[in-house]
């Protein structure tokens, strides 16, 4: 056995982790055998040793059991000062991520259904004392090599205890659900029935330990409109991407990657799949029928919105120009067009949920409702954006020529403007719209 790597003579190793080699299987085997019979009390991990950073790290998976007992968390508490908080390890309990994680394994996990958790992190080297054990390291490797990674063999003795850097509220979530006398046997025995990946980090300095933390945090979140097409255990989410898969105009202009409601003036996209969750999630929410499902709340929605294409000017045109290409119409020159086309932003599918909602409720035809929105101008404003007067009346010639049912959607500065995609904004449009467009049906009724 041997301890001299050349990958490894830069690298700063722990004080209390030891480097062995094995140049052959047989030796790693045999070296294993050997502690076995000595009575090793510890725990044997294998996985692959490799450098990153300048660190040495190794990566192996392990059953959730064993993991929480080989673990520990070292949390600092709410409203800590910065010496505080640099004392420990991790972040304070965050109750609304705890439940959702824990929501999460109790309806996946717990349920031996398909479930999937990142990759714990862990340290081995931070708050060590002269009293803490000594893990070894044994990799498969010889002195001439000029691997950064190896197989290897990670003895854990028995009183070590790993230190979360990564995956806090997770791995407490997993331990309160297995010491939980709430939970059943039953979900507890799923549960253990899985593995989960770990990567430990041989480093004795603190602050460089909290850096990971910071460094694992600082992977890009997953856009919403992402999340809403593959997060299909969300009914809405599954919903929303069912009625985009159905409607052949949909499944054309809605961007199922864009991180918010609105898209940008030029895309050629019309909504993002955010808008359409917004959709789905209103008339669940408001459906005069509580004791439906989402589907049976939801249902006739395609048909709703194949009526909204025939009728508006505007997605007809944009349906035209998807079945001939000769036809040239985009969405970025209709959504500009005097100040912006409302029906193509995000509170223009909020007003839809809220028509769509109205002929539920009134049993009223799809193509009429169509016909009647036809009607609205869905222009913001009675001029382009172009003719707006640069300098310190900008914002009073935008109340100006801005169109009445629309104004309480400007939010404007001191040289551009946005359009509110509240809920309380689009309650107001559409009343506006019932009382301009629809009260003719309602005076009928």
């Amino acid at each position: 056995m041997t301890n001299i790597i050349p990958a490894l003579a830069d690298i700063n190793i722990p004080p209390h982790v030891t480097i062995q080699t094995a140049e052959n299987f047989e030796t790693l085997m045999s070296e294993i055998g050997r502690r076995s019979m000595m009575g090793y009390a510890g725990e044997v991990f294998f996985g692959t040793a490799f450098v990153q950073g300048s660190r040495l790290q190794f990566t192996t998976a392990m059953p959730i059991q064993k993991m929480v007992e080989v673990s520990k968390i070292d949390r600092s508490k709410k409203k800590d000062t910065v010496k505080d908080v640099t004392e420990h390890s991790n972040r304070p309990q965050e109750s609304t991520h705890g439940k959702q994680v824990r929501s999460y394994l109790l309806n996946t996990a717990c349920t031996g259904d398909k479930f999937i958790l990142p990759a714990f992190t862990f340290n081995y080297g931070v708050g060590l004392d002269d009293d803490s054990p000594t893990a070894t390291l044994i990799l498969f490797a010889n002195r001439s090599d000029g691997n950064n990674a190896w197989p290897g063999i990670l003895l854990l003795p028995q009183s070590a205890k790993l230190d979360t850097t990564d995956g806090a509220h997770r791995r407490s979530q997993i331990a309160e659900i297995l010491d939980s006398p709430g939970v059943s046997e039953d979900a507890k025995i799923a549960l253990k029935r899985n593995a989960v990946d770990v990567k430990i980090v041989f480093e004795n300095s603190r602050s460089d330990s909290h850096q990971d933390f910071a460094d694992c945090g600082k992977a890009k979140s997953i856009p919403k409109s992402l999340v809403t097409t593959f997060d299909v255990r969300d009914g809405r989410n599954q919903r929303s991407r069912d009625l985009v898969i159905q409607s052949p105009f949909l499944l054309a202009y809605v961007d199922a990657t864009a991180s918010n409601v609105n898209l940008s003036s030029k895309s050629r996209m019309i909504w993002s799949m955010s808008a359409i969750r917004m959709f789905i999630a209103h008339v669940v929410e408001h459906h005069p029928d509580l004791g439906l499902s989402e589907q049976q709340k939801t249902d006739g929605a395609e048909a709703f919105f194949a009526a909204l294409v025939r009728h508006l000017p505007q997605l007809s045109a944009l349906e035209k120009a998807r079945k001939d290409p000769t036809f040239e119409m985009t969405t970025g020159a209709l959504r500009d067009v005097r100040g912006g086309d409302v029906a193509l932003r995000g509170i223009g599918m909020a007003i839809f949920a809220r028509a769509f909602l109205y002929c539920v409720a009134e049993n009223m035809d799809f193509d009429l409702m169509a016909a009647k929105l036809a009607e609205v101008d869905w222009n913001l404003l009675d001029c382009e954006k172009s003719e707006l007067p640069p300098g310190p009346t900008y914002a009073a010639e935008v109340v100006k020529r801005a169109r009445p049912l629309w104004a309480h959607l400007l939010v404007i500065g001191e040289s551009r403007y946005r359009v509110s995609s509240s809920s309380i904004d689009a309650d107001g449009a559409w009343k506006k719209i019932c009382a301009d467009h629809l009260g003719d049906l309602q005076d009928a009724a």
